[in-house]
């Protein structure tokens, strides 16, 4: 098939349940421990730093490998997590996390502080620097005055005669991050103020300065054009500093929408990202997967895992673990791979919308973080592959996230051991079903993900439990007893079985064996990531910006029979449009309408936002030609 299989997917996630903390343990309570063996299927990397080098070292205590009983407690507890319907406690609590993604701005603004009310956008008119000639000493946010004139046809406004006595229009500088330089770069800008557009609230100026927060050279290459576009990116947030002082005036480039809860998206550039007001703690708070931060609503893994969280009545909530894992050791010394692994280190992109969310009311596959029907995708986990086949997609293009790692070889075997105190039997029997996912046995399919370097197929290991044993005192008298189970009633503890069912699917290491496993390319391990996603999103049509974006592929549901993507994305339209076409008008939940565009039959823009730069170009050289012509023929 030509095409390739993403190196993770999402376990689908359900409303979240929990209860008062004191409910999980009214039972006969059980004390003991079980002891497991972990057999790697692929080689496995815990990593330590190396301090003579950039590379990491697998972890050890003398020359034995270990891995953690952190590392591995974490392991057990995300599919503890998965199987019970409990709450995302890895996530991130305090609202840090946001997503971003490229935003339809069209209308350039102003934003002012008015004393007694706060602070205001107001619509703007821009006037370009034709050839970006004649704002080279001002600044962003400076005021000046210029005289206006219409380009050809309408299109734009251009100023020239810039601080001129007698003249009677007046605005704020925007200078802006060049593509290119000189003439054939975006343009630089004066804003003239016009009508007031609204009064901006706390969470508008939050967001705003999280964006400005991201606002980043578009340059990624060292050299004057990348410290060009550093110089006014400083400037333009040493102007939002002032604002924040109640000073100065700020240009910004918006996209108001009063038909969906009055949002407000503000810019420092029409090229920058946008934020969401929908930040992945809200989504999952709809779910009541939020991590549990009070006694009257904890789940059932913070119940058996213990939880440590500031609560949302000023004081931190805290409850001790249950359970405890040891470290698991290996005894053979010689269990290293004689060669490190490359491997990339990087954050999750919340901007791939297409991979982290989902929607219920796709709209021709259009939809953005905001939309009433959409929801985070799920809990992230990797496929077991072979990491042959995409050392290419992590190492060709991103050299400085990559690193070396050493490596510990498969079908090497660790010892390790996991304490309970005062747990019920029915959490009991869970817990050892998410140490063996259902068979307790070596060769079994259903295995584990531990460690670093997931996405290229290290840290597959079977765990399987060798014995339980419960400990109790009676009489002053200390027993030891085994305690005795099987697989069938592990499976029946579990109150949705489907839950079970998607767990052992994402386990299963045949799954994905065999198959192109890699982050998408257009090409087999290309390594250009940014040029699939690019491709995959339409961004125009008729010749102006959609708003939300067009997905033409999203990433498959766990349960979707075919877990391919395409190598070209346009080659398989995701929605129910077709490339070339513009998508039909439909209205969003909040109310209203998208914008209507014109030409069914006008041509896609290229996914990208250089497609202005090189619009306004052909329309400068026009323009240049008619005034050459227009002085021969005088």
């Amino acid at each position: 098939m030509d095409g390739f299989i993403n190196p993770y997917t999402f376990i689908p996630v359900n409303e979240g349940k929990k209860q008062n903390y004191k409910n999980y343990f009214q039972k006969p309570l059980l004390s003991g421990k079980i002891c497991c063996t972990l057999t790697t299927r692929t080689k496995i990397a815990i990593c330590d730093k190396n301090k003579e080098s950039n590379d990491f070292d697998f972890f050890k205590v003398g020359e034995k490998a270990i891995i953690m009983g952190s590392s591995l407690r974490g392991t057990i507890r995300s599919i503890y997590e998965a199987l019970t319907d409990s709450c995302l406690s890895s996530t991130n609590a305090e609202d840090e996390d946001y997503f971003s993604s490229r935003l339809n701005k069209e209308k350039p603004g102003l934003i002012k502080y008015i004393p007694d009310e706060g602070y205001v956008l107001y619509e703007a008119e821009r006037y370009k620097d034709k050839f970006n000639s004649q704002l080279g000493n001002f600044k962003t946010g400076d005021f000046v005055s210029f005289e206006g004139y219409t380009g050809k046809n309408n299109n734009s406004r251009f100023f020239e005669k810039l601080n001129r006595s007698g003249n009677v229009q007046k605005g704020y500088v925007h200078k802006v991050d060049r593509f290119r330089k000189g003439p054939k770069g975006n343009k630089d800008s004066i804003f003239q103020e016009k009508e007031r557009v609204r009064l901006l609230t706390d969470e508008d100026m939050k967001l705003f300065a999280e964006n400005i927060r991201k606002y980043e050279p578009t340059s990624s290459k060292k050299g004057a054009e990348f410290e060009y576009g550093k110089r006014v990116i400083q400037e333009y947030k040493e102007q939002f500093a002032k604002l924040m002082e109640k000073k100065g005036v700020l240009p910004v480039w918006y996209c108001y929408k009063e038909d969906h809860y009055g949002y407000c998206y503000l810019a420092p550039s029409q090229m920058s990202r946008g934020i969401f007001y929908q930040q992945p703690a809200k989504m999952l708070e709809k779910k009541h997967l939020t991590p549990c931060n009070k006694e009257e609503a904890v789940c059932e893994a913070c119940a058996l895992f213990g939880i440590v969280r500031k609560s949302d009545v000023s004081s931190s909530f805290a409850k001790a673990s249950r359970i405890r894992f040891s470290d698991a050791v290996c005894e053979d010394e010689k269990c290293f791979s004689p060669n490190k692994n490359q491997v990339m280190l990087a954050s999750p992109r919340l901007s791939s919308f297409e991979f982290y969310l989902k929607t219920e009311n796709p709209r021709n596959n259009q939809y953005d973080a905001d939309d009433d029907n959409v929801s985070i995708a799920g809990r992230k986990y990797y496929w077991h592959h072979n990491d042959s086949k995409i050392k290419n997609s992590v190492t060709n293009d991103n050299q400085n996230m990559t690193y070396k790692i050493q490596t510990v070889k498969e079908n090497s075997i660790f010892q390790f051991q996991v304490y309970f105190d005062r747990i019920p039997e029915d959490a009991l029997k869970k817990l050892l079903f998410a140490l063996t996912l259902g068979e307790n046995s070596a060769d079994s399919n259903y295995c584990h993900k531990v460690g670093h370097g997931k996405p290229i197929g290290l840290g597959s290991a079977k765990i399987t439990v060798d014995s339980v044993k419960i400990r109790s005192f009676s009489d002053d008298i200390y027993q030891e007893n085994d305690y005795i189970w099987n697989e069938k009633e592990l499976r029946n503890a579990f109150e949705n079985q489907q839950n079970v069912n998607n767990v052992l699917k994402v386990t299963d290491f045949n799954a994905v064996q065999g198959k192109d496993i890699q982050y998408p390319t257009t090409a087999p391990n290309s390594g250009k990531i940014f040029d699939w996603f690019s491709k995959n999103r339409r961004m125009f049509a008729g010749g102006r910006p959609i708003s939300p974006i067009q997905y033409y592929n999203k990433l498959p549901s766990l349960n979707d029979a075919n877990q391919y993507l395409p190598y070209q994305p346009q080659s398989q339209n995701g929605g129910s449009g077709t490339p070339g076409s513009p998508p039909p008008s439909t209205p969003r939940n909040g109310g209203g309408n998208s914008p209507k565009y014109s030409s069914s039959n006008s041509a896609d823009f290229n996914n990208s936002f250089h497609n202005i730069i090189k619009r306004d170009k052909e329309k400068e050289k026009q323009e240049r030609k008619d005034r050459k012509n227009k002085k021969g023929r005088k």
